[in-house]
């Protein structure tokens, strides 16, 4: 008879095990846990063609929440537009408690009750979204009573951001939402990649909420914000590259294979680097015009070893708690990993990346480089951090940790959740007390307390901006006037990126251009075949199109660009262009002053037609144009040049192969017609300053 009713039990456990997952199924298509008592590990291939994207209609957003963890953790939702699960899950089908009831209070108003009634492992709150109604942070407390009798209370700190306006899954469960911004007929298009996830317990949400002001600001600016959530997040950093260069084509496809944006922060920044490298070397690059890293270890991360060590030693048999340093990733990453004490796996992946295209970076990219630290050392010294395990009523370990050499060294300063919060503590060792002699409590079971007393360096700074030999690898470099924690944006670097980004080259073909249309950079160059990362092809300007340029140096209309009888083609060229992320003008508006150049076709007709601003051109720099180019080469010169000029052209591997003489301005040309199609290095001295530019032959 107790088999037969053990046997019941178990098939009513199944039962509920697979109605619930088809019921969460129907509910909400993105399900990510923000806090876990266990971490799911796999990988996924590492070529772009394994992975399938699809829009999906349902984009609610779905929370786990483990109430067998203590600590008091932030959750980020989205507004109006998430379920929260409460589960006692150890794993992704198991449960050593089931919960009888539960309660929530929101922001000390009293508790309700969600759930009463026979044992669960998950407890759905269907009207969560009703209980925190406006963006910015809640309290929530949440009571459970469990089958065995015994009453725990959790606590969250609450954060709602936006709500997205698009989910895309693919065919592995990797995720992109979109957050639309404030031009719907814009072509304007970012991908940022996440960083390390070490148990996947940071959503999309979390970034957002992050780095807010930014994407706000490019919202406000006609940007559309795709955030990528991987699905292993610690798994080789190639394979999640190859998710990323597939998120990036898909991308592109829904904006009519136009250029993009695309980068990542943190790990985010190695992941979207390597494929966009990548793809380049194998002579299939990324529909990408600009790439950007924001805080990214090119050269590696730092967490102290002396810690890592005291940590491994100590969670020897704690899967769970060892997979936050013993990953594919975290070993890749990290400079010195306790689990790859040799470094193998670190100076292996770095190897690999760097000899791609001769340095490890695209070259058909503008890239753009961000350090959360200046060059300036840590000032802190000497102790840091405690640990204090107790393991008895009467005894503990306690650990003392110093600053490290390469924790002193300049460099953002390591996130203080990744010291604070236990990686869950098995309370269970208490639970499972309970559960063989309930209603008994012992008297002690395994704690751990930790106390940071300053902040070590994470990510160096010479490892944000890839500094080698004394010069940065990027194009452009942005850095902030005073270190701050690596998960924290500075706000004195917030329009440095956002301008960085907005004011890139821009090249537009392959488009009928239907309805009103903005166009924004530095330079915007249109045609049927201004640049071969995307398909060739006419710009066509329709009798109801309207077409915006707004550029602070050059915009440039060559073959190809076709305006059809009633079209509207409106040009600016401003050189004290710039854009605030306190102010939320439309692109209409922003069109506004100084306009250059502005026609309504009469008839079909081919423009060609070059603008520009010569006067802020001379107070800057040297001007190669066009840029790609087939054959001849344009040097604009700036006034505070002298005459002669002398031309170099090197290749990627330092190779010179052109030297030539300008001696008038007339005359400031070159041929590139005998070159083979790829990125070149263009230097350009006249005896007293140098400019290097980069050259794209098609």
């Amino acid at each position: 008879m107790k088999l037969q009713l053990l046997i019941l039990l178990a098939l009513l456990l199944f039962t509920k095990l697979i109605f619930h997952k088809q019921m969460q199924a129907q509910i909400c298509d993105d399900w990510k846990s923000q806090s876990a008592s266990y971490v799911i590990t796999g990988s996924t291939p590492p070529d772009p063609s394994a992975y399938t994207w699809e829009e999906k209609g349902n984009k609610i957003q779905g929370v786990h929440l483990c109430v067998l963890n203590a600590e008091v953790i932030p959750v980020y939702i989205q507004q109006n537009n998430n379920y929260i699960n409460f589960t006692s899950r150890f794993g992704p089908s198991t449960a050593h408690l089931y919960m009888l009831q539960l309660e929530v209070n929101v922001n000390d108003n009293g508790y309700s009750q969600i759930y009463s009634g026979s044992a669960k492992q998950d407890i759905v709150w269907y009207t969560s979204s009703s209980h925190f109604p406006e963006l910015g942070e809640y309290d929530l407390k949440v009571r459970v009573v469990f089958f065995d009798g015994s009453i725990r209370f959790r606590q969250y700190k609450v954060k709602v951001i936006p709500s997205s306006q698009n989910l895309y899954k693919d065919n592995v469960g990797n995720t992109l939402r979109k957050w639309q911004g404030n031009d719907p007929s814009g072509l304007n298009a970012i991908v940022f990649s996440e960083g390390f996830d070490a148990y996947n317990t940071n959503p999309q949400e979390m970034y957002y909420s992050v780095a807010a002001d930014m994407v706000e600001c490019f919202r406000n600016n006609g940007y559309d914000v795709f955030l990528l959530d991987n699905y292993f997040g610690t798994q080789d950093i190639r394979n999640n590259a190859a998710v990323f260069a597939s998120a990036v084509r898909y991308i592109s496809t829904l904006y009519g294979e136009e250029l993009i944006v695309a980068g990542g922060v943190s790990m985010g920044g190695i992941i979207s680097r390597y494929a966009m490298a990548k793809a380049e070397y194998e002579n299939d690059p990324l529909p990408v015009h600009t790439f950007i890293a924001i805080d990214s270890p090119h050269q590696g991360a730092v967490i102290s070893e002396p810690l890592q060590n005291f940590k491994k030693e100590n969670e020897e048999g704690d899967e769970f708690a060892k997979h936050a340093l013993s990953n594919a990733a975290a070993k890749q990453l990290l400079v010195y990993n306790t689990y790859d004490p040799g470094g193998s796996i670190h100076n292996s992946f770095y190897q690999d990346l760097n000899t791609m295209n001769g340095d490890g970076y695209p070259h058909l990219t503008r890239n753009i480089g961000v350090s959360f630290s200046t060059d300036e050392p840590n000032p802190n010294s000497g102790g840091w951090y405690k640990i204090t395990y107790h393991t008895g009523p009467l005894n503990g370990i306690i650990k003392t940790f110093d600053l490290t050499a390469a924790e002193m060294q300049a460099g953002s300063w390591l996130p203080k959740d990744l010291t604070s919060m236990s990686p869950i503590i098995k309370q269970a060792s208490y639970w499972w007390f309970q559960l063989l002699v309930p209603g008994i409590t012992p008297l002690y079971y395994l704690a751990i307390e930790f106390e940071r007393f300053t902040d070590p360096a994470y990510i160096p700074y010479y490892s944000a901006l890839d500094i080698r030999n004394g010069n940065s690898l990027f194009d452009v470099c942005i850095e902030t006037e005073s270190t701050t924690y690596h998960d924290v944006l500075p706000a004195d670097i917030l329009e440095k990126i956002v301008n960085e980004v907005i004011l890139t080259d821009v090249y537009f073909q392959h488009t009928y251009v239907m309805g009103n249309w903005d166009l924004r950079g530095r330079k915007i160059v249109a045609g049927k075949n201004v640049t071969s990362l995307i398909t060739q092809g006419d710009v066509i300007v329709q009798p109801t199109g309207r077409l915006n340029m707004l550029a602070s140096e050059i915009v440039s209309l060559r073959d190809g660009f076709i305006t059809e009888r009633g079209a509207e083609v409106n040009i600016v060229v401003d050189p004290d262009l710039y854009f605030e992320c306190n102010t939320k003008d439309s692109p209409e508006e922003a069109l506004s002053p100084a306009l250059s150049g502005s026609y309504t076709a009469e008839k079909n007709d081919v423009q060609e037609v070059i603008i520009i601003n010569k006067k802020h051109l001379g107070e800057q720099e040297v001007l190669l144009y066009p840029n790609p180019a087939n054959s001849m080469v344009n040097i604009f010169i700036p006034e505070n040049f002298s005459i002669p000029l002398i031309v170099e052209v090197y290749n990627m591997y330092s190779e010179k192969l052109m030297h030539e003489v300008i001696h008038s301005v007339e005359d400031a040309s070159f041929n590139i017609a005998h070159l083979e199609s790829g990125s070149y290095i263009v230097k350009i001295t006249d005896g007293r300053r140098t400019h290097i530019r980069k050259l794209l032959k098609l």
